[in-house]
């Protein structure tokens, strides 16, 4: 009798929040965001990520009229012909090379909501890191986009190390470099911030707070600094010199701490539960 049940599988996601920006009221974004990954992969585009190592989509794939977009991420050695060390005769040679082999291919899992612009991938301990994953969407959308629009790339972060910031015994230096969020989930200040940002035109906001010598930024009550640094979590970075509970001074940089997201699906099914995290997460389904 053969045993028909779904195996389960749990997975951690690492995410990048993707923004076409500026958003005009009247554009339809979501099917722009879609339309934007259905092109990285349509159109093959390779990204060179680091010394010979290159990017790109393998595979891809739609579920419900592309409410998720997902498939594979393929990362692999380029080679060139010459200089190979022949170590039986001790020579160095030139060697004759198919230009579509490539050695040393990994893969990773993707997943594309396009309603909460979020780019997933499933974080594996395989070679392939966060930081490649960014310099490959950072290098190859901008090449998809026309000249009146930009493309910004932002991880997703902790929000531990957010709260750590705001927590510390002691903050003598802040600093906050932010774009609008595209409408995701914040809170009461931060909506008016977000929105602030976005009716002024605002592509990016930095700002720098330093404390008097013997004191420490009160950052429980200023509304901008704490909104600022709150949205910087899906959407730019802050970097903070705290005391941190052993009394010492901590040089902090946000971007060092991404965020993880556990999902619990079965085979099959990945990207019906990858697209319920996301939408929870930043769009309240």
């Amino acid at each position: 009798m053969t045993d028909t049940r779904s195996k389960k599988r749990s997975f951690n996601i690492s995410m990048f929040n993707i923004k076409i920006s500026p958003k005009q009221n009247d554009e339809d974004f979501t099917t722009l965001y879609s339309e934007l990954i259905k092109k990285l992969f349509k159109k093959n585009i390779a990204i060179n990520t680091r010394s010979e190592k290159w990017m790109q989509l393998r595979t891809q794939f739609s579920h419900e009229n592309d409410k998720v977009l997902y498939g594979k991420i393929i990362y692999y050695t380029k080679l060139d012909n010459n200089d190979w060390f022949n170590s039986n005769k001790k020579e160095i040679e030139k060697i004759e090379l198919d230009k579509n082999l490539h050695p040393n291919a990994k893969e990773i899992e993707y997943f594309f909501i396009p309603e909460a612009h979020r780019f997933c991938f499933i974080n594996k301990s395989n070679g392939i890191a966060i930081s490649q994953v960014e310099i490959f969407l950072k290098d190859a959308l901008p090449k998809l986009i026309g000249d009146d629009k930009q493309v910004i790339v932002t991880q997703e972060l902790t929000y531990d190390v957010i709260e750590k910031i705001i927590n510390s015994p002691s903050l003598t230096r802040l600093e906050v470099g932010v774009s609008y969020s595209n409408n995701d989930l914040t809170d009461d200040f931060e909506a008016l911030f977000d929105d602030d940002m976005r009716d002024s035109e605002i592509q990016h906001f930095n700002m720098t707070a330093k404390s008097f010598s013997t004191n420490t930024i009160k950052i429980g009550i200023s509304k901008i600094l704490k909104a600022a640094l709150k949205l910087s979590q899906s959407n730019g970075y802050a970097k903070a010199t705290i005391k941190n509970d052993e009394g010492k001074n901590e040089n902090i940089a946000t971007t060092e701490y991404p965020r993880k997201e556990s999902v619990s699906s079965t085979e099959g099914n990945e990207h019906k539960d990858v697209f319920l995290k996301i939408i929870r997460l930043f769009r309240n389904g």
